[in-house]
């Protein structure tokens, strides 16, 4: 991997790959270019990996690094492809002009593992078609192994809290903005609504201080709480006292903030984008266009319509089945099986 950090999604997928590979007698170690000091223990640095002809090596790209690097110093037919996406890097460009130009050359490197690699897998329908567009195939699909955890029941709509949430990096990818827009315009029907922001802007403090400051050109600079990176407590607790998700993100690769909440009983308003709509399944509302006025009303119905609640609760039951880990682990063990063989 490029880096390993705590609640880093790629790095808790590639410790959950670990975890499933090895409970089938399949061993292994990661590496990582850059090694957050709370995972030594747990992920090598990039530095100790030697490619060895008689094992094989999984490149989980998402930017270009050094990682990529070394991956095509292993023998044709001995490497994988886990592709999570890469961030185009326009989105990025703002705050971090570093990280954008390795995230645009990720994507332009991509070709490169065209005929090398022995299996690719990408982790929705929409991150395959970019591995099938770099000439890339044949991809298999298998979606993210997250840790579902139930939250309590949603009551009435008498009941439920008209906070508004969202959980993920303060980035201009997510388009916080268009959020606070949103909440402004439903502000006028329903004056109690809030909106809690949970994620990190380092590296991107201007980014924040501009949606600090468009908040209060709209008149709800009261109602925006940006929380900052929290604990896995604090979010619980924040998804708790939630009314309803809300994600305006540009670009999503596979977003597991929506499982999260899908899994806590919330109901989900998301902005298609990406792999958005792919990753609800149908088990959210859905906005074209990144309509903030269709987004206000969207957020009011699933606050106050109780028949809307439950229809979207029971989709997202059927979806959450779908991404339990007892059904997406044989996928990962079928889809290794030409790399690595045929696994118990």
């Amino acid at each position: 991997m490029a880096a390993a950090a705590p609640a880093d999604a790629v790095t808790n997928q590639a410790i959950a790959w670990r975890r499933v590979l090895a409970a089938h007698g399949v061993g292994g170690e990661i590496y990582a270019e850059h090694v957050h000091p709370d995972l030594r223990e747990v992920v090598r640095p990039l530095t100790h990996f030697e490619p060895d002809p008689a094992a094989v090596s999984l490149l989980r790209y998402s930017i270009w690094s050094a990682a990529a690097e070394r991956a095509r110093e292993v023998p044709a037919g001995r490497l994988g492809l886990l592709y999570h996406n890469i961030t185009p890097g326009r989105l990025l460009a703002e705050g971090q002009p570093g990280v954008a130009a390795l995230c645009d050359r990720g994507r332009r490197e991509l070709p490169g593992f065209a005929g090398r690699v022995r299996v690719a897998i990408a982790d929705s329908g929409f991150n395959a078609t970019e591995l099938e567009a770099a000439g890339i195939e044949p991809v298999t699909v298998v979606p993210l192994l997250l840790d579902i955890a139930s939250g309590p029941s949603r009551g009435p709509a008498g009941s439920v809290a008209p906070v508004v949430l969202s959980v993920g990096r303060v980035v201009p990818s997510k388009r916080l903005e268009e959020a606070i827009r949103a909440v402004a315009l439903l502000r006028a029907r329903r004056p109690e609504v809030t909106l809690e922001l949970i994620g990190s802007w380092e590296g991107f403090e201007r980014y924040r201080g501009a949606l600090g400051r468009f908040a209060r050109h709209l008149g709800v600079g009261d109602a925006v709480r940006f929380r900052g990176r929290v604990s896995d407590a604090e979010r619980d607790a924040a998804y708790a006292r939630a009314g309803v998700y809300l994600c305006t993100s540009a670009h999503e690769g596979f977003c597991a903030p929506l499982v999260e909440a899908m899994a806590r009983g919330l109901p989900v308003v998301a902005h298609d984008a990406g792999a958005v709509a792919e990753t609800l399944g149908g088990a959210g509302l859905v906005i074209p266009d990144a309509d903030p006025a269709l987004t206000a009303e969207a957020l009011q119905a699933v606050i106050e319509d109780d028949p809307l609640r439950a229809t979207l609760a029971a989709r997202a039951s059927r979806r959450l089945a779908e991404l339990h880990p007892s059904a997406v682990e044989p996928r990962i063990l079928a889809a290794l099986e030409p790399l690595i063989g045929a696994v118990e």
